[in-house]
């Protein structure tokens, strides 16, 4: 199986719209997200053969790498645009990823950690990528917060694949800075 992980989609609408849902009390500065929660969660056991997971350089005291290269994976980096924000660069990052997949691997199983479907009627973005590897004979599961996913997204996940909703293992895969730790998940 391969993982495909836009973690700023995850984390922010974790962050700004989950987290006001499920702790309302909870300072948002505090909230954080358990990377080897939602790595157990995808693989739920199974050899994972590649990870693509992007992002963007954060200050040099954030820990934030370090905690995801813990865990074996080399996050594909990059420099923040003065006033921009990091979602079109990740995603292309994610994207050309999701597109070498299809061109270079027989079909097997890969994992969309987004919410992302935008891009769609112009033949691009996750949804256009994802219905590419599909059609061409590999399964698809996706993962995301239900509150911020694209409808054709999922609805593409549900009839073609697996769609799971991240509210679902919410204490699994956050956990509050000094708070509340994130609860392990229970493997088969």
């Amino acid at each position: 199986m391969y993982i495909f992980w836009d973690n700023s989609n995850i984390h922010y609408a974790g962050l700004d719209q989950v987290l006001p849902m499920k702790e309302p009390n909870v300072d948002a500065r505090l909230y954080r997200t358990y990377f080897k929660g939602i790595l157990d969660l995808v693989s739920d056991g199974r050899k994972v053969d590649g990870i693509s997971f992007a992002g963007s350089i954060p200050p040099e005291n954030d820990l934030l790498w370090r905690a995801v290269r813990k865990l074996g994976i080399k996050p594909n980096l990059h420099k923040r645009a003065p006033g921009m924000g990091e979602a079109d660069a990740t995603d292309h990052l994610l994207q050309l990823d999701l597109l070498r997949l299809f061109a270079d691997k027989a079909p097997d199983c890969f994992a969309l950690l987004t919410g992302d479907g935008a891009g769609y009627k112009e033949g691009k973005g996750f949804l256009a990528d994802a219905e590419r590897l599909v059609n061409s004979g590999w399964k698809f599961e996706l993962y995301s917060w239900e509150t911020v996913c694209h409808g054709y997204l999922r609805k593409f996940a549900e009839d073609n694949g697996k769609f799971i909703r991240l509210e679902d293992y919410y204490q699994n895969i956050t956990f509050i800075k000094g708070g509340r730790q994130a609860v392990p998940l229970k493997q088969p």
